[in-house]
């Protein structure tokens, strides 16, 4: 397996717009293969959401192949549940962002599902049929496939893509083959299932991988070995299905930044004198860790006899 990480590691740095500075960066910590996160691109300043976005996902395609990196999956922004204009806006943005990874050579992408606060099961599920079916319709234009994403209780109860079963039922509603998961190891190591079981159950049905760590209490994104998960359940698992994939880190690597909603460090206000003089790290020591978390998630990839430069 190659690995990979998410862009979005360095978005909090700067403009949450400027994707190549943050190949640049990634670059620069020794990654070769990227997960180009277009929903930390998407708010209405953005080049993402006005009439220049062709040139901003060229600039994209340009940098990354000035500096030897490949773009290997793609996050995209959310839609909503009820229709109207939102709706349509934020369906025809994600139909946006499946055409910037057609352009950039972008063999799939993660699309959130949709739900109801305290919505039911058969509900989530037939709706969310219908928004990947309707998807479907741009991604096969530019062969791209669609990945659904787990989650956790802790993060929305109402979601109910939580087991690998889940995933299969939802394949099997949508059956199409530019449909598939990424399995969320965080998300399915705060819900406390069996890695193992899930990864197998799902089999040929995951297609992609978000890998952080956790204690299993709320959905943190660490790097690995910062929580407790077992990786090498999860690792024995890939193996077993001969998965494809990347192994592709969302893990927002120690320090994180301070306006990120994982962590949402604060300044400290003192009689109305902010102090945050040690808020941010410089980008070297951020750079440091990101090697860091490079050379681990290598030594858990090699242990297997998985890794793939």
């Amino acid at each position: 397996m190659r690995i990979a990480t998410t862009t979005g590691d360095f978005l909090w740095y700067a403009d949450p717009a400027d994707i190549s500075g943050a190949l640049t960066m990634l670059a620069d910590s020794g990654f070769k293969y990227a997960d180009l996160n277009l929903s930390g691109a998407f708010f209405p300043e953005s080049p993402l959401c006005g009439d220049n976005w062709e040139k901003w996902a060229d600039d994209i395609g340009e940098t990354a192949a000035r500096l030897g990196m490949t773009l290997v999956q793609a996050h995209s922004s959310d839609t909503v549940y009820d229709k109207g204009e939102l709706r349509d806006y934020r369906t025809s943005i994600i139909e946006r962002e499946i055409e910037i990874c057609r352009k950039l050579g972008i063999p799939g992408m993660v699309v959130h599902g949709i739900c109801k606060a305290n919505g039911e099961r058969e509900d989530f599920m037939e709706k969310n049929t219908e928004l990947y079916k309707e998807l479907l319709v741009t991604a096969e234009k530019g062969n791209v496939t669609i990945y659904t994403e787990n989650t956790c209780r802790q993060n929305n109860p109402a979601y109910y893509i939580f087991e690998g079963s889940d995933v299969n039922e939802l394949c099997e509603r949508v059956n199409h083959p530019l449909f598939g998961a990424c399995w969320d190891i965080g998300h399915a190591h705060c819900h406390g299932v069996d890695q193992y079981k899930e990864i197998t159950t799902m089999n040929k049905n995951l297609k992609a991988l978000h890998v952080h760590d956790n204690y299993a209490v709320a959905d943190v994104h660490i790097q690995p070995y910062g929580g407790n998960c077992c990786y090498d359940a999860i690792l024995k698992a890939l193996v077993d299905i001969d998965f494809k994939g990347c192994f592709t880190l969302e893990a927002f690597c120690a320090p994180v930044a301070s306006n990120f909603c994982f962590c949402n460090r604060k300044p400290f206000v003192k009689e109305g004198v902010v102090y945050d003089k040690v808020l941010m790290p410089p980008i070297d020591i951020k750079i440091r860790a990101e090697r860091l978390m490079l050379d681990t998630t290598r030594f858990m990839l090699e242990a297997y006899g998985c890794y793939e430069d």
